[in-house]
């Protein structure tokens, strides 16, 4: 029998002031996979990740933890197994990296006892070391260079020792060097240290280089899922995003390219 999925969407919608915003979706993430979330703006994908984190609740529909619902978990204890990181977050937080990355120690902390242990500095040191980020730890945030501050979060997320780990567009804004960087954390996080990772992004060769699944939605709806040698396709995309692409390939990898009018 194969192993349960780690997280399992059904039937789920989301609607805001009389507008539905995702409707219809079904999806399963299994242990270990890196599924990324592609669709042109405003196709849902961050709400789609809020939801999987249990930040926002749905409309319609269930979301399950290894076949428990949501809402027979608390808070602290769906945070204990899913760790989310947004793509919008203050330019101006004053901490330095090593609190930053304490904070995420949260789901382990409770009205009686608010001073985090050896085990949670264990946890903080080894995030860190995980994300490459030692060095920085006495810096504060707003010192730090785009992609060192999207480590730094990374690894505030890593603390809460969660077996997910869940990334809103996290190579956005950052130059080549520090998207290289990131796509690098990212692959040896899911690959080395087992997490499965859910990310949406824009970019899809850093989607082609990561995922073993992609998952493409239009106007709140899921309209394509596979593996990025068959769902990254000129058809394909076409559709999702409604322009026209040149796909190419690099052994297995395929590579896009948005083609420009003539």
């Amino acid at each position: 029998m194969s192993e349960p999925a780690k997280l399992g969407i059904r039937g789920v919608g989301w609607d805001v002031a009389g507008h539905t915003i995702l409707d219809g979706i079904d999806l399963e993430l299994r242990s270990g996979e890196c599924l990324v979330v592609v669709g042109p703006n405003g196709a849902g994908k961050t709400t789609l990740l809020r939801l999987m984190a249990g930040l926002l609740e749905p409309t319609r529909g269930r979301l399950f933890w290894a076949q428990t619902p949501y809402g027979d978990l608390a808070r602290r204890e769906l945070a204990r197994r899913i760790a989310y990181v947004p793509q919008s977050r203050p330019l101006q937080v004053p901490l330095t990296v090593e609190q930053l990355v304490i904070s995420g120690r949260y789901p382990y902390l409770s009205p009686f006892r608010l001073a985090p242990r050896s085990s949670d500095f264990e946890a903080v040191n080894r995030s860190m070391r995980l994300a490459g980020i030692v060095e920085l730890r006495h810096r504060r945030l707003e010192e730090l260079s785009g992609g060192e501050r999207q480590s730094a979060y990374i690894a505030a997320a890593l603390a809460q020792e969660s077996e997910v780990l869940i990334l809103d567009e996290p190579t956005t804004h950052l130059d080549p060097h520090h998207q290289r960087e990131i796509t690098n954390l990212v692959a040896r996080l899911n690959r080395d240290q087992g997490l499965s990772v859910v990310l949406a992004t824009h970019d899809l060769n850093f989607a082609a280089m990561l995922a073993h699944r992609i998952v493409a939605l239009r106007q709140g709806r899921v309209v394509a899922s596979g593996p990025p040698a068959e769902l990254l396709n000129t058809e394909v995309l076409a559709q999702v995003f409604e322009a026209p692409f040149t796909v190419v390939r690099e052994g297995e990898r395929p590579v896009t390219l948005l083609e420009l009018e003539s």
